[in-house]
């Protein structure tokens, strides 16, 4: 059982890694902003990249943020994420309007987040961003781990190529209908 505590810690900690993205984002010159007044599409940022990127005018994606003090690192730098099943089988979708990514945020375990120094403040954090569309169903009840790419960075960089590449237009499949009867 989650004591009231630690859901107030979850609910603090996933508030400060969606505004760590949206801060970023405005530091980078993304527009950005909320999908919907309610978290009910497991969507918590959208990201625009002004104008016109392959055939698309202000390419969009959403965002699932996730915030953990549990973010591992593997051998070879790519980081691995214990994500629910429920928020699992909604990124996998490959028919959403908007295509959907996942970001996760590792904080540090001690809650210092913020440092101020001298010439600035500094978010304390690192991660990454994957897009889970096409993935196959999981067997697991509870959770299903994911793979996050070290180069999939959350910087001008990394949210740049997630809209290059998950924003734009793609071509939608079209079923095989003899709409005419001519077959």
């Amino acid at each position: 059982m989650v004591s009231v505590r630690e859901q107030e810690q979850n609910a603090l900690q996933g508030d400060f890694g969606e505004a760590w993205l949206e801060v970023v984002a405005a530091g980078c010159g993304l527009l950005h902003g909320r999908p919907a007044s309610l978290d009910l599409q497991k969507a918590d940022v959208q990201l625009f990249l002004r104008g016109v990127e392959q055939g698309t005018y202000n390419p969009a994606v959403l965002v699932q943020v996730k915030t953990t003090v549990d973010l591992r690192q593997l051998s070879d730098g790519d980081y691995s994420y214990d994500l629910d099943i429920e928020t699992y089988d909604v990124l996998r979708r490959d028919d959403h309007s908007v295509r959907r990514v996942l970001a996760v945020i590792g904080v540090s375990k001690d809650g210092e987040n913020v440092r101020l120094h001298a010439d600035g403040t500094l978010l304390v954090g690192h991660g990454a961003w994957v897009s889970l569309e096409g993935l196959p169903t999981s067997d697991n009840a509870k959770t299903q781990v994911v793979r996050l790419p070290a180069c999939n960075t959350l910087d001008h960089q990394g949210l740049r190529l997630m809209l290059r590449t998950y924003g734009v237009r793609r071509s939608t499949p079209v079923p095989d209908v003899d709409a005419w009867g001519l077959s």
